[in-house]
């Protein structure tokens, strides 16, 4: 009797998931299908897409010429970096609350690997979900500012076991 129970509960599965295909094929999820493409960094909180492009474009350009200061411009505080070498704790994730703290510590943040990652991606490659936006294999992330509606830009960098 309970082999006919869950085989049951599959077909009822099988058959919503089917229900709700042909309503998407029928164009029912049109609407919903429009709007992801029309934004595609919606599913990060970023609502604008085109001012995204325009931070993100900007920031490709700073980081290029490596202009210290307008790349912690970018940066929404606090940075979180993840594999932060520390002399006593070792590797782990450490969070840099002020522009003068990022700046004190650029060059182990902003190493080439990540400037590079910055500087060679291209905007139709990005990836996007729930986090925010990945640039690279991981090395950088940019998200919406919590406390700025509108503001874009860095929220994470990662040191750790990326691949080259």
């Amino acid at each position: 009797m309970m082999k006919w129970g869950w085989l049951a509960m599959k077909i009822a599965k099988i058959g919503l998931l089917l229900l709700l295909g042909l309503y998407v094929w029928m164009g029912g999820g049109s609407a919903v299908l429009q709007a992801a493409s029309a934004n595609p960094y919606a599913v990060a909180g970023i609502g604008n897409a085109a001012e995204f492009e325009k931070v993100f474009a900007a920031l490709q350009k700073v980081v290029a010429v490596n202009d210290r200061s307008k790349v912690a411009d970018m940066v929404l505080y606090p940075l979180r970096v993840n594999g932060w070498t520390d002399e006593v704790k070792g590797k782990g994730s450490v969070q840099f609350e002020t522009k003068a703290e990022l700046l004190d510590n650029y060059d182990e943040i902003f190493t080439l690997q990540v400037r590079e990652a910055i500087v060679g991606q291209k905007v139709a490659e990005l990836f996007v979900n729930w986090q925010g936006v990945m640039v690279g294999k991981g090395e950088v992330w940019l998200s919406a500012s919590d406390k700025k509606p509108g503001l874009y830009g860095i929220s994470a960098v990662n040191l750790v076991n990326l691949p080259q």
